[in-house]
């Protein structure tokens, strides 16, 4: 599985990008951050998203691509992915022919742009060559983490959250589980604003690391606020856990 990283920040300054990320150059995990960073050959190559929740850093993106994607004239229809409630936000406060077209039927119906498809939490699911499974987690609206299987191994995506424990209940019975990407927003003396909008600080990141019984399982640290970028990592230092590793806009991780 190829894991290329087009954005990795919770904030936005310049060469710095919010969340986005794609595997194996078709499937998208979260559109923060998708457009400027991808040809328009690579951003025709994508045929699904999966979206954690309707943050706009998780999703600002996806309008912009459906624009070009309409205009170059796609096969297929893009597949959005997600929960009930996060479709529904989507549809209701984006594609809602006010802030931007709705392309769930441009250029008609029956010919969409855009498709959007229901996943239910718990239940696993086929997208492209990958077995997928919807996880809720913590955060102040719904938000889902994902695990992500492939023939190489397995990984799981949390999106934003804050403490939470099915997640980590699941990752314990996967037996190849190769990596967790997980969040580390604020710097431990933000952890009253952390707890309040479901985010982690690295001394709230330790402990949730103590629910993993996995010292194989490489632990990728993104969402940082920039602001707050070498505090945030001068206190995960202080974890002294080797399994722990910072990522960068651009990098590519091959599982």
């Amino acid at each position: 599985m190829n894991v290329r990283v087009l954005g990795c920040y919770g904030s936005q300054l310049p060469g710095r990008n919010v969340t986005a990320f794609l595997l194996n150059g078709k499937v998208l995990l979260d559109a923060g951050t998708v457009t400027s960073l991808l040809t328009l050959e690579e951003q025709l190559n994508i045929d699904y998203i999966l979206i954690t929740h309707s943050h706009l850093d998780h999703v600002r993106d996806i309008a912009f691509l459906a624009d070009n994607v309409c205009y170059l004239k796609k096969d297929n229809p893009l597949v959005i992915l997600s929960t009930q409630y996060i479709l529904d936000a989507l549809q209701t406060h984006l594609f809602n022919d006010i802030i931007w077209p709705d392309f769930s039927v441009i250029p008609n119906p029956a010919n969409p742009v855009l498709k959007f498809k229901i996943l239910k939490p718990g239940e696993r699911v086929q997208v492209a060559d990958l077995n997928i499974t919807p996880i809720r987690v913590s955060h102040t609206v719904e938000t889902v983490g994902y695990i992500i299987e492939s023939g190489e191994g397995s990984i799981i995506f949390i999106g934003d959250t804050g403490p939470t424990e099915e997640l980590w209940e699941r990752a314990k019975t996967i037996t190849n589980l190769k990596a967790i990407f997980v969040e580390t927003s604020l710097p431990n003396s933000m952890r009253d604003i952390a707890d309040m909008t479901g985010h982690l600080t690295p001394i709230s990141l330790e402990h949730e690391l103590k629910k993993l019984d996995s010292p194989q399982t490489d632990i990728y640290l993104y969402h940082m606020k920039l602001q707050y970028q070498q505090a945030i990592q001068d206190e995960i230092a202080l974890i002294k856990d080797k399994r722990i590793h910072t990522i960068e806009d651009g990098q590519i991780i091959q599982i």
